[in-house]
């Protein structure tokens, strides 16, 4: 056999292997590899604590639960702020660094995707919600061989479409690259890629303790150092304040 001949050889049955997952078989496995769906589903409320890199080191929190509620808080030397707050009614945020010394709910358009982030991984139940996923093949990302999933929230459901790819690790079946789409504002269109690593065990699930997020060449990373579930029995640390 000519060499021309082994490498379309080659190719076919790469091909042919990665034909042969499908969307729904990857999934299954990542829900398998970090801890169960059973496990996933049971899961209603987290609390991270860690740090944000943007040129400098900011401690913050970032308080989340279902269905949709949840709530940032950055320190800037001294200087709290709390950010994409939402308390299933209304979302808000408090910023005394741009002169804001009282909380202030933020406008529809400003809103979208606080609102519209949903606390439940988008991949479980993902046709009962309205999503579409599909697997458009594999891809490297930075030398490690993935599969390229493409998850269209709300497809089939009255609400905006809204288009995500997400990279799973072909060998581990976890997600270590997500690229979105910024949604409003001035830089509404532009591709942000968000890279998932470190990951670890948290009572039974596997969570990415490193989050890097790139947008414009510019990168800013948030570093977690615990992570708790199941522990925010209180609603009110998402509500609007009340003067």
């Amino acid at each position: 056999m000519k060499l021309k001949s082994v490498l379309t050889a080659l190719a076919l049955i790469c091909f042919v292997a990665a034909q042969a997952q499908t969307a729904d078989e990857i999934l299954a496995k990542y829900f398998t590899a970090t801890g169960g769906l059973d496990k996933w589903k049971a899961l209603k409320s987290k609390t991270m604590e860690g740090k944000a890199f943007m040129g400098q080191e900011f401690p913050m929190t970032i308080y989340e639960k279902a269905p949709n509620k949840q709530k940032t808080v950055v320190n800037v030397q001294g200087t709290e702020l709390i950010l994409n707050v939402y308390d299933g009614k209304d979302a808000w945020m408090l910023n005394p660094l741009q002169g804001g010394k009282d909380p202030v709910k933020l406008d529809d358009e400003q809103a979208k995707d606080v609102k519209d982030e949903e606390f439940e991984d988008d991949f479980i139940d993902y046709k009962k919600k309205g999503h579409e996923v599909t697997l458009e093949g594999t891809e490297e990302v930075d030398g490690v061989k993935c599969y390229k999933i493409k998850l269209v929230r709300n497809k089939n459901n009255p609400k905006e479409d809204i288009t995500e790819i997400h990279y799973f690790d072909s060998e581990n079946f976890v997600p270590i690259m997500q690229a979105s789409f910024v949604r409003s504002g001035p830089q509404k269109g532009t591709e942000v890629k968000a890279y998932l690593s470190d990951y670890q065990d948290v009572s039974g699930l596997m969570f990415p303790f490193s989050i890097e997020q790139k947008v414009n060449g510019q990168t800013s990373k948030i570093t977690i150092q615990k992570i708790t579930i199941n522990d925010i029995m209180d609603d009110s640390i998402f509500a609007f304040p009340k003067k």
